[in-house]
């Protein structure tokens, strides 16, 4: 009954500890490549409009979410792939600045 009861403790407590280390991934998701900060991300590349992305920085990082969008908008014109390099590079930014933002890595 003892081993038992160990055994289940020691499981108990596994469990919690991979809960708890894989907690940052559940946050993240908002900034995956399917999470609604990458999706604004995409209406605003396809409208020309940065305005919605604006809600996902702080006030103190539009001004380089602004620079990043237009750089974007310029680089895609120029070929399919300059626009997929262009693509990313604008969601890397907006992602990173949020996280940083939130005092995250």
């Amino acid at each position: 009954m003892k081993k038992r009861h160990f055994t289940l403790t020691i499981v108990l407590a596994f469990l919690c500890t991979l809960a708890l280390l894989g907690s940052n991934n559940l946050f993240a998701h908002c900034d995956g490549m399917d999470g609604p900060v990458v999706s604004a991300a995409k209406q605003a590349l396809v409208t020309g409009d940065v305005n919605p992305v604006l809600i996902w920085v702080s006030k103190k990082d539009e001004v380089e979410i602004r620079k990043a969008f237009q750089k974007t908008l310029a680089v895609r014109k120029l070929s399919p792939e300059a626009k997929e390099l262009a693509d990313m590079y604008f969601f890397e930014t907006l992602v990173r600045i949020r996280r940083a933002g939130e005092g995250e890595p």
